[in-house]
């Protein structure tokens, strides 16, 4: 044979049995992915050119999210993308000062989180005020961290400078959601220095098990189809001429070249196009949005889910179940009976601990504070119930029925303050400075919020400080986890923590130790020094205000531990 015609077999059998279906697979390929490519690139262009409306000294004026600059004050509405990282500076929900942003898009949680304006701009009624303010921010350099921020704001008020600590509460970072009403930002951060954009990463070109597969079968294949062109040259025979030899394996390696199903690969991409475009289509499942098809046949490998957190499969819905005091045990089968304790209590006292203030003036306060006192069990159940329509981040909004609805960034909290709600103690009005409460006797309670501390992963604890307006005394409520909070309580209270927590989570529930903790004016006042000052530090303000904190979390009496369960899909 010559070796120009081997050649020219050679080229004929690799063009149509090699390049062409290659070419026909890579090229389905390159046009699936480009139009995934395509779509991403459409949808990053809606977001850069979403229309927001924009602050000056003439009111507001429209601007694309590309044109957002830091220092811009900007105006967001309802279900709204935040397209920088803002301070809050005010809120439109004058009943109650607040909003709540959805973070799904930022931390993968569902729950709400509630953020705060700053107080000196909350309070100014008029837009035209708000763009004459002269002030400035000091605020950290950019960093990944989306659970930290540490600033202040200094505003010149008529010549006095007046600074305001800024925390994590006042913050809107980009790609989360406004869920509350209409609310004002300051532009702090934007670009690549923003939280989302600095945790955000070169995406990775997906591959599913199926592709990887597939490569490795082709691969083995491969190698077989030379393996068989050796043996069946071994079985016609070796000729003379080596050429000869080498001529007759390359023969038999373009007529064995089926055996690597290249037209699978192309089968393959053109089903997970369609099956991509049904699962967008699915009316079961509506709202999905695919964002890749190079992985959809991935969904049908799943064989268990493992969640850490039980909002996963619960809805973020939480519904009560027992509360264990030191002596009782209350659950759906006795609280009717929690309930004629509570109504008994709310006839004879307008307000939580009234039994331990005939102490307040006299010596014996130490001793109410820092040693076990025997209270009335009914005492201890009022008190636990208060504890828990006070000691929460709940918003309650009245609907058009005259009921209330809650809102919380926690379904626990929920939970708890409609399980109080049930008990005729109900949470009506709730602002950053004030909360109402109308007790079992139709009365309603009244306190001022002298300093509130969030509940963290960290801190693992929910802390508040109250006073009573009609009778003056403050409380400290603390709330948590139990490896936590069994280190603040008295020590002869560690073992019913500890025993009334393991009964609950025995049945599968989602256990909160509440305390509380009588306060003196003087107490609370060296503390406040502390705290303000640890507030305004901008250099390891987290460990000053840790440890301002600390100085009141110590010689807790014990109220109760409850028990939550999720509604489960």
């Amino acid at each position: 044979m010559a070796v120009s015609q081997f050649i020219e077999e050679l080229k004929v059998g690799f063009m149509f049995s090699y390049v062409a279906p290659l070419a026909l697979v890579l090229s389905i390929t390159i046009i699936k992915e480009g139009y995934d490519d395509y779509y991403r690139y459409k949808r990053d262009k809606e977001a850069n050119n979403q229309t927001y409306r924009r602050l000056s000294k003439t009111g507001f004026e429209s601007i694309s999210s590309a044109d957002i600059e830091i220092g811009d004050i900007v105006e967001l509405n309802i279900n709204e993308r935040i397209p920088a990282d803002m301070i809050l500076i005010k809120s439109f929900d004058e009943d109650h000062g607040r909003v709540y942003i959805r973070t799904d898009q930022l931390d993968g949680e569902t729950d709400w989180k509630l953020r705060k304006p700053t107080s000196y701009t909350q309070k100014i009624k008029g837009i035209d005020e708000l763009s004459e303010i002269k002030g400035y921010f000091e605020i950290d350099a950019p960093y990944m961290n989306i659970y930290e921020f540490n600033g202040v704001i200094n505003i010149d008020d008529h010549g006095t400078l007046i600074k305001e600590p800024l925390g994590l509460e006042n913050t809107l970072w980009a790609n989360t959601i406004l869920a509350s009403k209409r609310a004002l930002g300051v532009v702090v951060y934007t670009g690549m220095e923003t939280r989302m954009q600095m945790n955000s990463s070169l995406p990775a070109t997906k591959v599913g098990k199926l592709d990887l597969e597939i490569n490795l079968l082709s691969k083995i294949l491969f190698v077989l189809m030379l393996i068989l062109s050796l043996v069946v040259l071994l079985i016609k025979g070796f000729q003379p001429k080596i050429i000869d030899n080498f001529i007759v394996f390359f023969r038999f390696v373009v007529l064995l070249c089926s055996i690597i199903p290249i037209s699978l690969r192309v089968n393959l991409d053109i089903a997970k196009g369609i099956n991509s475009a049904k699962i967008s289509r699915e009316p079961l499942i509506p709202d999905t949005l695919v964002r890749n098809s190079q992985i959809p046949e991935e969904l049908g490998r799943i064989e268990y889910l493992f969640s850490d957190k039980t909002g996963t499969l619960t809805k973020n819905e939480m519904i009560f179940k027992k509360l264990c005091l030191e002596s009782d045990l209350f659950s759906d089968e006795n609280i009717e009976d929690l309930k004629l304790i509570v109504l008994d209590e709310c006839k004879s006292n307008n307000s939580p601990m009234l039994d331990l203030l005939q102490h307040r003036d006299s010596q014996n306060l130490e001793q109410v504070i820092t040693k076990k006192i025997r209270r009335n069990r009914s005492k201890i159940v009022r008190d636990s119930i208060s504890a828990l329509v006070l000691s929460n981040n709940v918003t309650p909004i009245k609907g058009d029925d005259n009921k209330y609805i809650y809102e919380a960034s926690s379904p626990d909290e929920i939970a708890l303050v409609q399980l109080a709600d049930s008990l005729k103690m109900q949470l009506i009005y709730r602002s950053d400075k004030m909360i109402i409460v109308k007790n079992a006797n139709d009365y309603e309670e009244k306190y001022e919020i002298l300093a509130n501390f969030p509940f963290s992963s960290e801190s693992k604890r929910m802390g508040i400080i109250l006073r009573n307006i009609d009778h003056g005394h403050i409380v400290f409520y603390l709330k948590g986890a139990e490896v936590v909070i069994e280190q603040f309580v008295k020590p002869e209270y560690k073992s019913y923590i500890k025993e009334n927590c393991e009964v609950l989570a025995s049945s599968g529930l989602r256990t909160l130790v509440l305390t509380q903790k009588l306060l003196t004016e003087e107490m609370y006042n060296d503390w406040l020094k502390l705290y303000e000052e640890a507030l305004l530090s901008m250099e390891d303000r987290k460990e000053k205000v840790k440890s301002a904190i600390s100085l009141l979390e110590n010689s807790m009496d014990f109220l109760c531990v409850t028990g939550v369960e999720g509604i489960h899909i």
